[in-house]
């Protein structure tokens, strides 16, 4: 048996389909969040998060998000479509018309080392005519691949590449940025163009506007002209503060803009669940 704690669990009060019905599930260091959302309605049944210790070997870490679904009713492999969200901070853009699947290691060399123990995955991404190549633990990726063979696996960072170029709108910079733990993703579109993409770290409030700050001067963009979208984990007061006084247009992402959301989630930061419902 493995060890897990429910943290937050969401529903509606209805019968789900399961072949209507999508499942999207977001792999992190401490647990995993997930939703359950219906193809056709596009309303969203179920999200929720699980705390639990995914370090283990392959059968430990398959044992442990059976039983996680298993204690809520929930049979994951019936679902019609499963997206497996792998937060990583090991991922590069590749141009689809140059990406080679036999050179997918070569790719992540220059910005990250592929460990032994870690797999590299790709997906491509059509809105951005590119192909995300990122690496994975190879225990996670194939505790879960075990468990769900026909899953679709994707990098933290394609989800918000998607999101960010369907509101980008292309007629203004814009800048999503996704908060989690001491880490931020990044996501630039100028104009219509797809600038960049990445992860950073920061101990600080100060260091996290600081390294925003650095990315807009790298990539000469001028804080006065661009739309900053925040989401993910909760900002603190401070950190709002900060953003404000620096960046002159600064407002929250809206995942749930094409999903239908009952009074069951009023309690609900849904910000935090960005990535299983963008």
């Amino acid at each position: 048996m493995g060890t897990f704690n429910l943290k937050q669990l969401y529903k509606v009060d209805t019968d789900i389909v399961a072949a209507e019905t999508r499942m999207s599930i977001c792999l992190q260091a401490n647990g995993f969040s997930f939703s359950l959302i219906g193809n056709d309605s596009q309303k969203l049944y179920v999200v929720g998060e699980f705390e639990c210790d995914l370090s283990g070997t392959i059968p430990t870490v398959m044992n442990t998000i059976k039983e996680c679904f298993a204690s809520i009713g929930v049979k994951m492999f019936r679902f019609a479509n499963i997206r497996v969200v792998c937060t990583t901070q090991k991922n590069v853009w590749v141009p689809y018309k140059l990406f080679d699947i036999e050179k997918k290691k070569d790719y992540l060399k220059p910005v990250a080392e592929v460990h032994g123990n870690e797999t590299v995955l790709s997906n491509v991404c059509e809105k951005v005519d590119a192909v995300s190549v990122f690496a994975y633990p190879m225990h996670k990726y194939s505790g879960v691949k075990i468990l769900i063979n026909k899953a679709e696996y994707c990098s933290q960072q394609q989800v918000l590449a998607e999101y960010a170029y369907d509101i980008s709108g292309f007629s203004c910079n814009t800048l999503l940025v996704n908060k989690r733990q001491n880490a931020l993703d990044l996501t630039l579109f100028k104009g219509n163009t797809f600038t960049l993409s990445n992860t950073i770290t920061y101990d600080t409030t100060e260091d996290m506007i600081y390294n925003l700050l650095f990315v807009l001067q790298q990539t000469e963009v001028d804080t006065e002209a661009v739309k900053l979208l925040i989401t993910g984990d909760n900002y603190t007061e401070a950190e709002l503060q900060m953003l404000r006084r620096y960046v002159k247009d600064v407002s929250y992402a809206n995942p749930m803009e094409n999903i239908r959301v009952g009074v069951e989630f009023d309690e609900v930061n849904l910000q935090n669940y960005f990535l299983v419902l963008a």
